[in-house]
């Protein structure tokens, strides 16, 4: 796990790397920024610095420290870029001056599009440009000269290629126009500009594609276009536009369906533009003024319009990703089914099943075939069958949300109704989330857990029971864009974007936290500071010595250094060991002679528990006591003892497990205004999608509740701003009382269309 520090001597540009991170987190002081960016290059993971260093991040959550993280990998990947970039056109530009302009304008560069832009004006082959053919003329010294304020005489410039004076303007025009558009301070107005932090007002616009227009009545009678009505020929200000209006936007670009882009006016462009008020020769302005607004039209307006496209984009699948991780701490924090024995059915036109006892131990598998909502009868009596082999506990049927998973409750509620099932036992059914089984089940991973000859159909509903009784440990193994949860992450193709989920996932894994002696390879190979070959390191440890007797001793494991114990230490507990655990002597690791500690049952870091022993003996609490919750905080405690004192208290919060039911819905039983319990699937941005056990989720749209009137403030802006700041708090506002995945909760209908359910909280 040890990381290089990035070494100063090779930052070239000209903002600092901690400006980056301040610039990216407004919650962040210049201070802290420093500090954080040192955390950062001594390899601290996001997890530990969320969980363990506030004093230098001052409380943010974690979605924060990533975002922060984030800024941190992208100046670096900046500052790479701007390094190569300085190598390898400065040997392509004649003139000691011309050499240190470029330069200036790369080690200037906040964004990586801005370094590309420059790049191509240098490729090989690049297309020759207009203004670059009247440099090739050598018009470049009269047109620079023009812009610091003289006369140029066009008729000195007449030749075999310029034969008119008309010639020899346009030319001229084209040149000072890309001088112009190339100014510092033009692109530094750009930037803010296509950050939303300038009072420049921007408008985004969305229409049909042409062979969308083209296949209207096609696109039509398959209902392919419905899902775009609130899109195709609507308007936004760039300031004002959702977060999941642009995912949808791109998402309907994919499908060729809509074209959408952004607007800026001319005199609102020329209204900021460093050059309006520049002053040139009297006998020059005419031109001058030409020049300019070939410049702002041709190139300035073009790049902002771009920029500023890419910009929404990117803030998009930043909150995007953001709902995913928040989505996912939900589902991994649903509290599993550990009483019962589970059938697991994978639902289709053959449905694969699993039976499993409460530990998740594959009894049998097998699969049969369902015809409407009845299964054949060899399936019925195979179930019957299983349910006399519960030993006396009640069983669950764990119904995958997938193709065909309705038909597939009738039929199981159907044999609840009939009483077709052991008379002793209490029989129910619930829905699990799919996404991802089938997947997994063709992953070298899944042959290595289940062998070679493992059924790999069989895989995926084995997968589905076992979600429901370790939710995170099963979830785990799939591949986050694959989960299902959150709002159009499955766009997401980009290897960076795909690696900033998995940095979701493992923070998330890691603040909930693993038991060190349960915890499979898969699950802690998410645990901050470890990988694949230290969590297997872990597991080959235990099949060898036994159980862990407590932190200290993970220092014994192959691979796990200092660095790697810091990291990983206080997300990974160790229960009170048992004597009958130890094993034979001989078998214990030599000179393992680490104890126990209490804490290590806790959040609080092995590094502190020096601290909280004398927070103990300062209040005289036991530490039963404060983490039952049934002592008191102290008001006399340092901030120090303060957060030791919150660590020793901190647990997760465990949401319930599925909706578990008897009866199978249908979406004509539904009647309006009627209230149903259902469970929320999934929230995002534009709704909350809950399950009330018929064939598709229903929807609350977000504007069932409240906005946080808090949320909303907005720092004093100038009246036509629509700054980066504002588009922050509009793009995603902060809502009262939205329901988190796994909630549930009480619904009514309010309308039902077509295969539509919108509902209202009660």
């Amino acid at each position: 796990m040890k990381r290089q520090r990035v070494i100063e001597k090779d930052w070239i540009l000209t903002n600092s790397l901690a400006s980056f991170v301040e610039k990216a987190v407004k919650e962040l002081s210049g201070y802290r920024a420093v500090r954080l960016t040192s955390l950062f290059q001594d390899g601290c993971e996001n997890a530990y610095i969320a969980r363990y260093r506030e004093d230098v991040h001052g409380g943010l959550q974690p979605e924060k420290i990533r975002k922060a993280k984030d800024a941190y990998l992208d100046a670096l990947q900046l500052n790479a870029k701007v390094t190569s970039a300085i190598t390898t056109i400065t040997p392509k530009i004649a003139g000691a001056v011309a050499k240190q302009t470029v330069k200036e304008r790369l080690i200037q560069c906040e964004d990586i599009d801005e370094v590309t832009d420059i790049c191509k004006e240098f490729a090989v082959g690049a297309r020759k440009t207009k203004a670059n053919i009247a440099r090739d003329l050598g018009l470049e010294p009269p047109a620079t000269s023009i812009l610091h304020g003289n006369f140029v005489d066009f008729y000195k410039f007449l030749s075999n290629e310029l034969k008119s004076v008309q010639d020899v303007e346009e030319h001229m025009k084209i040149l000072v126009a890309d001088l112009i558009n190339k100014d510092i301070e033009v692109r530094k107005l750009a930037l803010k500009i296509v950050k939303l932090n300038s009072r420049v007002p921007l408008q985004v616009s969305a229409k049909l594609t042409k062979d969308a227009e083209k296949n209207r009545e096609q696109l039509e009678e398959k209902n392919l276009l419905k899902k775009y009505d609130d899109y195709i020929g609507k308007r936004w200000s760039a300031g004002r536009i959702k977060s999941y209006q642009v995912s949808a936007l791109n998402r309907g670009t994919e499908e060729n369906i809509i074209m959408w882009k952004v607007e800026c006016k001319i005199d609102d462009a020329k209204r900021d533009h460093p050059f309006s008020n520049k002053k040139v020769d009297s006998r020059m302005q005419s031109f001058f003024a030409a020049a300019l607004k070939y410049s702002i039209t041709a190139y300035f307006i073009p790049m902002v319009e771009r920029g500023t496209k890419r910009f929404l984009t990117r803030m998009s699948e930043d909150r995007n990703i953001v709902v995913f991780g928040e989505n996912i701490e939900e589902l991994f924090t649903q509290e599993g089914v550990h009483s019962k024995y589970i059938i697991a059915l994978d639902p289709g036109h053959t449905v694969k099943t699993a039976f499993l006892d409460p530990s998740g131990n594959v009894i049998a598998t097998n699969q049969f075939l369902i015809r409407d909502s009845t299964f054949e009868n060899r399936g019925t009596v195979l179930l019957k069958s299983w349910s006399s082999q519960t030993k006396g506990k009640d069983l669950v049927f764990a119904i995958g949300n997938g193709s065909n998973t309705h038909n597939t409750q009738k039929a199981v509620s159907k044999m609840i109704a009939n009483n077709d099932f052991f008379e002793e036992i209490d029989v129910c059914f619930c829905v699990v989330p799919e996404h991802g089984a089938s997947k997994y089940s063709c992953t070298p991973a899944a042959l290595e857990e289940f062998g070679e000859d493992a059924e790999i159909k069989h895989i995926s509903a084995i997968s589905i029971g076992r979600r429901l009784i370790d939710p995170m440990s099963e979830y785990v193994k799939i591949e986050p864009q694959h989960l299902g949860k959150g709002q159009y992450q499955l766009s997401v193709d980009d290897k960076l974007l795909k690696e900033k989920l998995v940095a979701v996932v493992r923070d998330r894994v890691s603040l909930i936290g693993a038991d060190l002696n349960l915890a499979s390879e898969h699950l802690l190979r998410y645990i901050c500071g470890l990988n694949q070959t230290t969590a297997s390191g872990i597991v080959k440890y235990r099949e060898k010595y036994g159980r862990f007797k407590s932190r200290e001793e993970l220092k014994n494991v192959k691979g796990i250094g200092e660095v790697t114990y810091q990291q990983c230490a206080g997300f990974l507990t160790v229960s009170r060991p048992d004597d009958s655990d130890d094993g034979p002597a001989a078998k214990r690791f030599k000179g393992s002679s680490e104890s126990w500690s209490p804490f290590d049952v806790t959040t609080v870091h092995p590094e502190d528990y020096g601290v909280a022993r004398e927070l103990l003996e300062k209040i005289g609490h036991s530490l039963d006591e404060i983490v039952s919750g049934s002592s008191a905080a102290p008001s006399n405690l340092t901030v120090q003892e303060k957060r030791i004192y919150d660590l020793l208290k901190s647990k997760p919060e465990l949401r319930p497990p599925p909706l578990m039911m008897k009866r199978a819905k249908e979406i004509k039983d539904l009647e309006r205004d009627q209230v149903y319990k259902g469970v929320v699937t999934n929230r995002t941005d534009f709704g909350v999608f809950v399950d009330i056990g018929v064939e598709k989720d229903g929807l609350i749209h977000i504007s069932c509740y409240p906005i946080d009137d808090a949320s909303t403030k907005s720092p004093q802006t100038n009246q036509n701003s629509y700054g980066k700041r504002e588009y922050e708090h509009k793009s995603h506002e902060t809502r009262k009382g939205v329901p988190s995945v796994g909630t549930v909760l009480d619904v009514r209908v309010n309308e039902i269309r077509d295969d539509r359910i919108s509902l209202k909280p009660v």
